[in-house]
């Protein structure tokens, strides 16, 4: 297993909008950060995904476009911009996995039923192995994550750190 973490859609535009998401996206911004800190610590592949949805203003240079302040995303951190739900639609997130020898994708962000969802029904349709990352996404409500949690595999932070290899 050759897993790369994808940090999804964490971007002001989205946590403006929609209180629920900022509320859910609190509790779990903790696991989110551990997750990235320790994809970094690994040497494993990490892929910040935004989404752009131009009618919306929610375009690249924008404030809405940008991630959440505390999510510790840093601009060396590889970027990848959608317009699509599904990560994998009409970008080049395949491509880039095969490069990396990647066949498992972690998923984390927002939100549970929107582009997380996708995505991984996007991974699953490309032969890849998804997991949500336990306690790293986030949803309209707290029901809306436990049912995210029931249907989908998860694969919890304490797990990850034990299955990642070290870096040497």
């Amino acid at each position: 297993m050759k897993p790369a973490l994808l940090v999804i859609d964490i971007q002001r535009a989205w946590l403006e909008t929609n209180e629920g998401l900022k509320q859910t996206l609190e509790r779990r911004l903790g696991t989110i950060n551990a997750a990235i800190a320790l994809f970094r610590e690994r040497g494993m592949p990490l892929i910040v995904v935004y989404h752009t949805a131009p009618k919306e203003g929610v375009v690249p240079d924008t404030d809405g476009f940008e991630f959440h302040p505390d999510v510790r995303i840093e601009v060396t951190d590889l970027m990848l911009v959608k317009s699509y739900p599904n990560a994998f639609n009409k970008t080049e997130l395949q491509e880039i996995l095969s490069m990396d020898g990647c066949d498992t994708v972690i998923l984390a962000g927002l939100s549970t039923t929107g582009c997380i969802m996708a995505t991984y029904i996007g991974a699953i349709d490309r032969d890849l192995h998804p997991y949500l990352l336990r306690d790293g996404v986030a949803g309209e409500s707290e029901t809306l994550v436990r049912h995210a949690h029931e249907i989908f595999d998860t694969l919890s932070l304490d797990a990850l750190d034990q299955i990642l290899p070290k870096k040497v």
